[in-house]
């Protein structure tokens, strides 16, 4: 039966879907007379059928990681997760989300994506349960993609007297509802809430209780996993949930909550396991109401308190930063100074290194610093900056990395940034203009080929009631009040690829000044204008812009400055987020001033 389902699988195509599910029940319906603990699934439950093991009592399975979110180039590490799998033999693997990359309304390219994926699980030769994640369904097109190809969004079951409930963390995404009452309905929905009451209720005697979903609900506020965790009650349950490529054990009501790490999916590795940045898999293994979880890495077998909460906690209070500087126009330069400390609560002895990247702006002494801190010990240092009044960016950056028992913990690139998080304000009002043709159907594989119709566009005018030419029939200026600090392009424009769009406010300064700014980009494509001038030092050449920041300064002129953005995407889930220094609080904002000619 394996060497004929992967004959099947090599070809299949997704339209078939439903068909090859018809053929395997009927399939499963004869074992099921010689194999009494064959699960009982509802109707359209997603799942690969393949046979089950007869051992009544105890059993095991397979937990996989996402593999999208990045890793775009890592199916070998998924495919050797599969391998190994297969050689422990659980009784089936279930996979919690992000199957493929997905984030797009095209369906064709959707259709590829998917068969991309199961030409890969195909080798796998147990049952197979796959989970939604935010690459799945990440708008209603998707949403109905998944449900008419695959199955049920979440679902139920039971085997060998424990229950399985599998949940959907994208319910917000179903087309059939209009508007989503995220304050009624939180992450799940009332009906999927109600759901898993009722199969709780169905189904109090069982031995053991596991919860699986893509995103880890219990950490978000008012989410709505506060009413399934009462209707667990005192009963023996585990949680598992994927999302955040970082492995990291919880304990809540004295269970286990899981957030695994990638399958092959993006991240950023660690040496040191406790950091939790590394590609496993998990082998859950049931005896009577235990569940013993192993995490697995490629050749590797890890416990399952391997990186716990408490230990990330400890890693993140390590090493601080507090910068000190103080921007004065009236002087020809300003100075600061960045202090650094490091606390070893650890039970290995840390080095860190903090190096500073050459800079022409700038005067930074010294430009290295290291510590080596035992157990229980503090290091400390300061580092001097001094810059030019009037041109102090493009701002100093440093990397540091900390080196745990001889390998690394954690290292990044961090920026120095002069001004107070308190006295940056954040623009939430706009007038919004688009969507725009980008006029291409393909992203560049080179970023430096930025598409024409971007490039070329010419500003439009600021006159509301000029109509204009978009992407899908005649547009004008709205008026965009933001609830959040990001300015949500996607809802602005309504989900739409290949497109760009514009976003205008209006600053007014009691004088001609400087003003530091910085935006965080959303987006693969983006430009910033002030007076109709464009900053370059706002977009960053050669590299797509796609959550990346650009700091940089504004030469406000006395009276109304008018601040355009350009921003443009190839496959959505675009936005941006517009900050400016107004720490004496001066400058005054305006989606439609008075006078802007003043």
């Amino acid at each position: 039966m394996p060497d004929t389902y992967k004959q099947i699988r090599k070809t299949w195509k997704l339209r078939d879907f439903p068909k090859i599910i018809t053929v395997f029940a009927l399939c499963f319906a004869v074992t099921a007379v010689a194999n009494a603990q064959t699960p009982d699934f509802p109707e359209s439950m997603p799942i690969i059928e393949r046979p089950f093991p007869d051992d009544p009592d105890k059993f095991s399975f397979a937990i996989i990681g996402d593999k999208t979110g990045g890793g775009l180039d890592k199916w070998h590490v998924f495919d050797r997760a599969i391998d190994e799998i297969n050689v422990l033999k659980p009784d089936f693997a279930i996979m919690v989300g992000d199957l493929i990359q997905g984030d797009t309304h095209d369906l064709e390219r959707l259709a590829a994506e998917w068969k991309e994926f199961w030409q890969h699980e195909s080798d796998l030769i147990l049952p197979f349960l796959p989970l939604p994640g935010n690459h799945d369904i990440t708008n209603p097109v998707m949403y109905q993609y998944w449900k008419d190809n695959i199955g049920r969004t979440y679902s139920a079951f039971r085997y060998k007297n424990c229950l399985f409930i599998m949940l959907n963390t994208e319910e917000w995404h179903d087309p059939s509802h209009a508007e989503w009452d995220w304050e009624k309905e939180g992450w799940f929905g009332a009906a999927q809430i109600k759901y898993v009451e009722d199969e709780l209720t169905q189904h109090a005697d069982v031995r053991h209780t596991f919860v699986l979903m893509h995103r880890p609900i219990w950490l978000y506020e008012n989410s709505g996993w506060e009413q399934i965790e009462a209707a667990l009650g005192d009963r023996a349950y585990t949680v598992f949930a994927g999302h955040y490529h970082n492995l990291t054990l919880h304990t809540r009501n004295d269970r286990r909550y899981f957030v695994l790490s990638a399958t092959g999916g993006g991240l950023t590795p660690q040496d040191a396991p406790e950091a939790g940045a590394f590609d496993h898999y998990s082998i859950v293994t049931v005896e009577g109401e235990a569940a013993n979880v192993a995490i697995i890495e490629p050749g590797n077998v890890h416990p399952a308190d391997i990186s716990t909460a408490v230990f990330k906690e400890r890693i993140s209070s390590l090493l601080s930063f507090k910068s000190h500087f103080n921007i004065d126009r009236t002087q020809p330069h300003s100075n600061g100074s960045l202090e650094i400390l490091m606390e070893n609560t650890l039970e290995k002895q840390l080095d860190v290194e903090i190096v500073f990247d050459a800079s022409e702006h700038w005067q930074i002494s010294p430009h290295r610093l290291a510590f080596q801190v035992k157990p229980g010990q503090t290091a400390s240092g300061v580092v001097a900056l001094t810059a030019r009044s009037d041109a102090f960016t493009p701002l100093p950056t440093y990397d540091y990395a900390i080196v745990y028992g001889g390998e690394q913990l954690t290292g990044r690139k961090d920026l120095f940034h002069p001004v107070d998080r308190s006295d940056m304000r954040v623009l939430k009002d706009w007038m919004l203009l688009g969507p725009f043709d980008l006029g291409v159907t393909a992203m560049p594989t080179n970023s430096n080929n930025v598409p024409p119709n971007f490039v070329t566009a010419p500003l439009p005018e600021s006159d509301a009631g000029k109509t204009y030419d978009g992407q899908a029939g005649e547009i004008a200026w709205k008026e965009h009040l933001s609830e959040t600090e990001r300015i949500n392009l996607d809802d602005a424009f309504g989900n739409t690829d290949w497109a760009f769009g514009y976003g205008m406010t209006y600053i007014k300064s009691p004088d001609a000044r400087r003003v530091f700014a910085q935006v965080g980009w959303g987006s693969h494509l983006g430009r910033l204008f002030l007076n109709g001038v464009e900053m370059p030092a706002a977009s960053r050449p050669g590299t797509h812009l796609f959550r990346g920041w650009a700091h940089f300064e504004l030469p406000l002129k006395a009276g109304w400055n008018t601040l355009t953005i350009q921003s443009g995407d190839y496959t959505g889930g675009w936005d941006y987020r517009m900050e400016i220094a107004d720490g004496s609080d001066t400058l005054q904002f305006n989606t439609k001033p008075a006078d802007v000619q003043d």
